[in-house]
């Protein structure tokens, strides 16, 4: 799997699966231009620490589905890795994209709301 690459990837792209294998990062144009318009707000380049914490700050006072959106991308290679290991380490029917699937059906069914 080729990592995401810069603020604005890493911020409003997805995971793409072909034949139950990483593909490629598909770039959400909506989150491409919410994540440029936020870069233009700030003065400096900020890390991708900064924004993580800038987009949660903006869902715990104004949940809205582009906020969530933004973190989903985020969180996207995380889960990859993650089914990806537990692929790896149990045997069983499931496969890397089954279990990502399972991941991000899970975090959508929470509705990302805030606490």
């Amino acid at each position: 799997m080729q990592p995401k690459q810069g603020i604005v990837t890493i911020f409003s792209s997805f995971l793409q699966f072909e034949a139950d294998q990483f593909s490629d990062w598909r770039v959400d144009l909506k989150l491409r231009r919410s994540m440029e318009n936020a870069l233009l707000q700030v003065s400096q380049n900020p890390s991708e620490n900064f924004w993580v914490v800038y987009w949660y700050k903006i869902w715990q006072t104004q949940a809205s589905i582009l906020t969530a959106a933004h973190i989903s991308a985020y969180l996207q290679e995380v889960c990859y890795w993650v089914s990806r290991k537990i692929a790896t380490n149990f045997t069983g029917s499931l496969s890397v994209a089954d279990l990502f699937q399972i991941a991000i059906a899970l975090h959508r069914s929470q509705r990302l709301q805030p606490q």
